[in-house]
């Protein structure tokens, strides 16, 4: 993971929306802190998934799938004739560039918070 595009601001609000519903489960359980640490480890599994195929998304493993669809979906359309000549007569190299481009200033937020999510998550469940 590079931290160069590392935002704190867009990572503070990922960790606020995911600490909700632990949060809410703290509040309103009978066993307040293992409710807390289940769903903390519930969350943090999910956001490892997405993680892990968001980061395979970065690496460009999905690239030749997005140009073959994108091919392929053009194809159909009538409306956007203008549109459908451009995209038939680009080169995948061109398409490579374009997709790397768009992904230079990404980071992958939903790993970094499943990590800390685990992290949570173990360090309630000694308190249990």
């Amino acid at each position: 993971m590079k931290f160069k595009n590392f935002k704190f601001t867009t990572f503070l609000t990922n960790m606020i929306v995911l600490l909700l519903f632990p949060i809410f489960k703290l509040v309103s359980s009978e066993k307040p802190l293992l409710a807390f640490s289940d769903s903390c480890m519930i969350i943090a599994i999910i956001m490892a998934l997405i993680g892990i195929v968001f980061n395979l998304y970065l690496s460009g493993d999905f690239d030749i799938t997005g140009y073959i669809a994108g091919k392929a979906f053009n194809r159909n359309k009538k409306d956007f004739e203008a549109f459908k000549h451009d995209q038939e007569n680009r080169d995948f190299d061109v398409y490579m560039q374009d997709q790397k481009e768009k992904r230079k200033d990404s980071f992958n937020y939903p790993l970094l918070c499943s990590i800390l999510m685990f992290l949570i998550s173990l360090i309630s469940a000694l308190f249990v």
